[in-house]
């Protein structure tokens, strides 16, 4: 029998043939896309790789040339003794670091000498790598330093890292400056520290005290540092100590509260609120400012005239005060309570003092062995204190009541601590706004004894000491506003206990002054870390980075 296909069966069998070539042709075309597709992620992520690549190259590179930096610094270094850098030091420092750049190893690359140039911000000196430096990591890099004529002292990192034609630009500033490490503290000596009552400290504290068997901070719980409190001292060492500075668990870590507040007990030497403890914090030998040895304030005795000027009128200026019709009183240091005229024990030393009252004293160097008394006198530009350097025999050990200062108080530079002899004691009320030619420091003073007591009956913004107040131990009581750092540059770690720094009203810390009722008051520390180090402080110059200068450039 013969079977006979329907005419309609061959009609379908030609769609099923179109349809299977269109599906074919859509099937065809889908994988070249996905193969397309597949083909520009891979080159996505080879560009994404070869950008990051490119990128963390010049980080590299910028490690190096910061690097670099750090080492024109810190080998045979610069170093002056003003509170500014000049044009020559700056040029020297420029020198310095196109040496280190053509010294440092860099592969097999030979750095040429830098050459001048000028582009759209001017006419200036470049040095760089002459090609790419390879990264381990892949990339590689190329360092420039660019300085502009019109700003000397400033320095223009550009480095540029390069992945496979994929290049990316970073751009730091530097500034060519002086070392003022110091600065960044509110508090910084080579003594104990102890912070009482109504103090706020807005910024961080140093303390290189290193006898571990003494604790090196005390603070009272109506006390806060608003920042971190720093020791030489290492954990470990502090641990296995009689005394802790802070509760810390079994694993040595701080405790905290559910609510995250750190958990304080009466154990605790740090009683205040603060913002951490940093042990084993290098020590002072890396902080200008700290040692003797970086003291010379003779600049400032040099530019006073060397005449003796009379001290019988309302004004005295520009000359070395005279003693001549000068009544003398009779005082003693340390004093009894309340009675200047009475020793405080058989060990106080007997002072006669040469007594001004009710003058004005401009740009004046007060001899040695005068340990003066002013009385409701007032102080414009310089009062140099003056003093031997090496021998005890020439000291001095002034008082200043009810005194307004308008200027800065800077003394010789003693070899060492003598607390008795060569002191500055503010008693009464001391008002000090400085509007002098020397707006960095209140008080360079270093290795004397400087007690500010009550210095405003008032709180308020009325009473403001601006810049470093520096001495060989300072205390602090009744009511300041201290916009500057303080700097108690002593080493006190030979005595039994060491004399401390104390802001705020202590009693018993085996210093130099008694307590009186208005010296209890309001304290307010607040750093200035962009500030100058006052001229007579020498440190060296330096290549610093500019906070918020770094770009990075596509």
């Amino acid at each position: 029998m013969k079977r006979f296909l329907h005419p309609g069966h061959q009609h379908h069998r030609g769609i099923a043939l179109i349809a299977a070539m269109i599906f074919l042709a859509i099937f065809a075309s889908l994988s070249v896309g996905f193969l397309s597709l597949s083909s520009a992620n891979t080159q996505m992520a080879a560009n994404h790789k070869a950008g990051n690549n490119a990128l963390n190259a010049a980080l590299s590179g910028l490690d190096c040339a910061l690097y670099v930096a750090q080492k024109a610094s810190t080998t045979n270094p610069l170093k002056t003794g003003y509170n500014y850098v000049s044009t020559t030091e700056a040029d020297t420092m420029w020198s310095k670091l196109c040496t280190q750049l053509q010294t440092v190893k860099l592969g097999n690359v030979t750095v040429p000498s830098a050459i001048a140039f000028t582009d759209a911000g001017g006419t200036g000196m470049r040095i760089r790598t002459p090609a790419y430096i390879p990264c381990q990591s892949g990339g590689a890099f190329q360092i420039s330093f660019s300085r502009y004529s019109s700003d000397p002292k400033a320095v223009i990192i550009q480095v540029t890292g390069a992945d496979g034609g994929v290049t990316r630009a970073l751009k730091l500033n530097l500034s060519i400056t002086k070392d003022a490490t110091v600065m960044n503290y509110a508090l910084a000596g080579r003594g104990r520290m102890w912070i009482t009552g109504d103090t706020t400290i807005h910024g961080s504290i140093y303390s290189s005290w290193d006898r571990a068997s003494i604790s090196p901070f005390n603070m009272t719980p109506d006390s806060s540092v608003e920042g971190t409190i720093n020791t030489v001292l290492s954990k470990d060492t502090v641990m296995a100590q009689s005394y802790q500075l802070e509760t810390l668990d079994s694993d040595g870590n701080p405790m905290f509260d559910a609510d995250g507040n750190r958990i304080y007990t009466s154990a605790d030497e740090i009683q205040g609120d603060h913002q951490g403890i940093n042990y084993g914090v290098p020590d002072q030998s890396n902080i200008p400012g700290l040692s003797i040895g970086d003291y010379n304030t003779s600049m400032y005795k040099n530019a006073i005239p060397a005449t003796t000027v009379s001290a019988t009128g309302s004004l005295v200026a520009n000359g070395k005060i005279s003693t001549s019709g000068i009544t003398k009183v009779r005082e003693y240091f340390p004093h009894a309570a309340g009675n200047y005229s009475q020793p405080a024990s058989s060990g106080s030393r007997t002072l006669d003092r040469y007594k001004y009252e009710n003058k004005t004293f401009r740009n004046v160097v007060l001899n040695s062995n005068n340990n003066a008394l002013f009385k409701n006198c007032t102080f414009e530009e310089v009062l140099y204190v003056d003093c031997s350097t090496s021998t005890s025999s020439y000291y001095n050990n002034v008082r200043f009541e009810n005194c307004t200062f308008n200027g800065v108080i800077i003394t010789n530079t003693p070899s060492s601590l003598n607390w008795q002899a060569n002191c500055l004691y503010f008693t009464g009320t001391a008002t000090f706004q400085n509007n002098s030619s020397i707006p960095e420091a209140t008080i360079l003073a270093p290795h004397f004894n400087v007690n500010l007591g009550n210095t405003n009956p008032n709180t308020g913004d009325n009473n403001l000491l601006t810049g470093a107040i520096v001495g060989g131990i300072v205390d602090v009581r009744g009511n300041a506003q201290i916009y500057g750092t303080i700097i108690s540059m002593a080493d006190t770690t030979n005595y039994t206990s060491g004399y401390v720094t104390n802001i705020g009203a202590t009693l018993n810390d085996g210093g130099s002054e008694t307590t009186e009722a208005g010296d209890i008051g309001t304290i307010e520390i607040t750093p200035a870390a962009d500030n100058m180090l006052p001229s007579g402080i020498t440190s060296p110059v330096i290549l610093k980075p500019q906070a918020n200068s770094y770009q990075e450039c596509i």
